[in-house]
């Protein structure tokens, strides 16, 4: 596939292989991310998204298959070797930014990310500083005016819109969602997923969201894929999903996977 990000091929996953507790988590996983896509990964629980993104990230030997980011074969590499090419922003907010830095002191590290001579160089310089309000004054959270105060002091809201500001500062060749919303309040996960699609659009990043909310997966992102026992059951594009609803796509997976999902954290999300 042309400009392809992220391609999987054949990928398995294997968790206890050979004892009676075996699980086959992922069947063959075959799938190519374009340059700009913004896909959504939903599926119940047992279903393989989350082995499907640590996979990718690294965090998780693959068993069989191959994992190529813009052109390069990472399949075995480490998550610190893939960090060159991968940004990763975690369910919980505490997860990507250092508590008791200031706000502009994390940016800064993220800004430095890769560039080891000078990780440690003292201070924020003021054009860097510049930036950062720049930055944070589009999230439209009034954060331009927080560069001083300790992160961790920062509500989880704040911080996650902070976080996603770290993980694309250097925009990466590919981005992973992972449930980035779901340890948020409503109002405030809605608020993440807009700043998420705006900096995603506007940065042309390649992006891969898990996520339980399927109302999120069908509003968000140009690509919808939903998991079911480790293998793809749907795959939709942008022109696709338009106009579908939540129970219209319960009913093509239930066509699709031949049973009715039933996954409470799945179906109350919405």
């Amino acid at each position: 596939m042309t400009n392809a990000i992220l391609e999987i091929n054949g990928l398995h996953q294997y968790f206890e292989k050979g004892t009676p507790n075996e699980n086959h988590a992922l069947k063959g996983i075959d799938l190519q991310l374009r340059e700009g896509e913004f896909v959504a990964i939903i599926g119940g629980n047992g279903a393989g998204k989350s082995t499907l993104l640590n996979s990718v990230a690294g965090s998780l030997p693959v068993s069989y298959g191959q994992v190529k980011i813009a052109g390069k074969d990472v399949t075995y590499q480490s998550v610190e070797k893939r960090a060159k090419l991968i940004s990763r922003v975690f369910q919980d907010p505490r997860q990507g930014s250092a508590p008791l830095l200031t706000v502009e002191e994390n940016l800064s590290l993220a800004l430095k990310r890769g560039s080891w001579r000078n990780f440690w160089s003292s201070g924020v310089k003021k054009n860097e500083r510049n930036v950062f309000k720049q930055k944070l004054a589009s999230l439209g959270l009034g954060l331009e005016n927080r560069l001083s105060a300790e992160i961790g002091l920062l509500s989880g809201g704040q911080r996650q819109a902070i976080t996603l500001l770290m993980a694309t500062m250097r925009q990466p060749e590919l981005l992973l969602l992972d449930e980035h919303t779901a340890a948020l309040d409503p109002q405030t996960s809605a608020t993440v997923m807009q700043i998420t699609d705006k900096i995603v659009r506007e940065e042309h990043l390649t992006a891969m969201m898990i996520t339980h909310n399927m109302q999120d997966a069908l509003k968000y992102g140009n690509r919808l894929i939903m998991m079911d026992h480790g293998q793809i059951a749907i795959d939709l594009n942008a022109e696709q999903k338009q106009g579908l609803t939540v129970p219209d796509l319960l009913a093509m997976f239930k066509e699709k996977s031949g049973t009715a999902l039933t996954d409470d954290a799945v179906l109350l999300s919405d």
